[in-house]
């Protein structure tokens, strides 16, 4: 069980949640070039010397809101994994979550690889880094799960010379590669001329096809467990994203 926090503990950890809140509607607003300390300070009721207790920098505002990213990317992915499917669904499973945490998320999703560039890195605090890496190193963990499932169940054989880090990574760089065109790149022209709906499933088809990771695509319908994983697993998120999108952007800011 997690520790018992004392009132100030809560205090402090609450007073840090509404500062990387009001960090991150300023980068939604005007974007990661123009997010100051100067301007969380006046959009909070906190002094300036306040926030740097928290962060001492607004690239340490980033990586803690990568390492908010994650949290919220390990209990998805533990979702996934728990869905009851082949050892191919619960990828698939993964794959819709982050989706879904991508599109209702754009900011955090986009701070994760933001937080890896050196300036980011050497301008925030040794704690806030360790614990992100810490994160980092949980939620690989669990796409390692993914991957050892097909391989204890025999629906994947990996082919000689290819290791799991490998399929790991392509996996992972997949999915956010895709999701991050799909949603900060939809007018440029690779983008614009496919089939919006879905296309993250058929990327992974051709990802885990090429793999051999079985069920293959030709003999399995996918589409169907996507929509099942959505309604089983990930029906509330998939109930937030449809409201935001019937939210006008005045109303979000």
């Amino acid at each position: 069980m997690p520790p018992v926090l004392t009132k100030k503990q809560q205090a402090i950890l609450a007073r840090e949640a509404e500062l990387l809140d009001i960090a991150k509607a300023i980068v939604i607003r005007e974007g990661f070039a123009h997010l100051t300390m100067d301007k969380v300070a006046a959009a909070s009721p906190y002094s300036k010397g306040t926030i740097y207790n928290h962060f001492i920098s607004k690239e340490d505002l980033v990586t803690a809101l990568a390492a908010q990213a994650f949290k919220q990317e390990i209990q998805l992915f533990r979702r996934a994994l728990a869905f009851d499917g082949n050892s191919r669904e619960k990828v698939v499973a993964m794959h819709v979550g982050y989706s879904l945490f991508t599109r209702m998320e754009p900011v955090l999703s986009l701070c994760v690889l933001t937080s890896r560039t050196p300036l980011v890195i050497e301008k925030s605090s040794p704690q806030r880094l360790a614990s992100f890496s810490e994160l980092e190193e949980e939620l690989v963990g669990i796409s390692d799960q993914f991957l050892a499932n097909g391989l204890e169940s025999g629906a994947l054989v990996l082919p000689e010379g290819l290791n799991r880090d490998s399929v790991v990574f392509a996996n992972w760089s997949m999915a956010f590669g895709s999701n991050a065109l799909m949603n900060n790149a939809s007018q440029s022209c690779c983008v614009s001329r496919i089939a919006q709906n879905y296309s993250i499933l058929q990327n992974a088809n051709l990802l885990l096809d090429g793999l051999r990771w079985r069920p293959m695509s030709a003999d399995f319908d996918y589409f169907q467990s996507w929509k099942r994983i959505e309604e089983e697993v990930f029906a509330h998120e998939v109930h937030l994203l449809n409201e935001l999108q019937t939210t006008s952007p005045q109303d979000v800011i």
